[in-house]
């Protein structure tokens, strides 16, 4: 019977090892779920993290997955730049005066305005006031 022994023991090691590598799977994955959850926005957008590569588990196809994970990256980047643009909390010990100095500069390099917004901001800078007859938003165009 040293040979049913020996089988017996093979089985029992193989049934150890199967469990250890189930369970540290179980766990890797586990910490992925976990994360995918943290970060993710919607129901969709959780499925597709939960399920990387396999965007038909969650009912879509790859390029519908694709598709809403670019929406939801711009839709991310567009509130953390408007909670930006409207934060100059950064500029608290400055005078008021100059606030709005570097408010309007920020304004004119981001819409385009007319005019030099460099130059604008050091005259504004020395002047205490923005030199809006020479860097001012563009005039919009009449629609006929």
């Amino acid at each position: 019977m040293p040979k049913l022994s020996n089988v017996l023991s093979l089985w029992c090691l193989l049934a150890v090892a199967m469990l250890g590598c189930s369970s540290s799977a179980t766990g890797a994955a586990g910490r992925r779920d976990a994360y995918a959850m943290a970060t993710c926005t919607d129901t969709v957008t959780c499925c597709i993290q939960r399920n990387p590569g396999m965007p038909e588990a969650c009912g879509l196809t790859a390029g519908e997955a694709a598709s809403h994970m670019a929406g939801v990256k711009m839709a991310m980047e567009a509130a953390d730049n408007a909670s930006a643009e409207s934060d100059d909390s950064h500029n608290a010990a400055l005078p008021e005066w100059k606030r709005r100095c570097i408010r309007n500069y920020g304004d004119c390099q981001d819409d385009g305005w007319t005019g030099s917004c460099y130059d604008c901001l050091r005259y504004c800078e020395g002047q205490q006031e923005w030199p809006t007859d020479q860097c001012f938003r563009p005039k919009k165009k009449r629609v006929r």
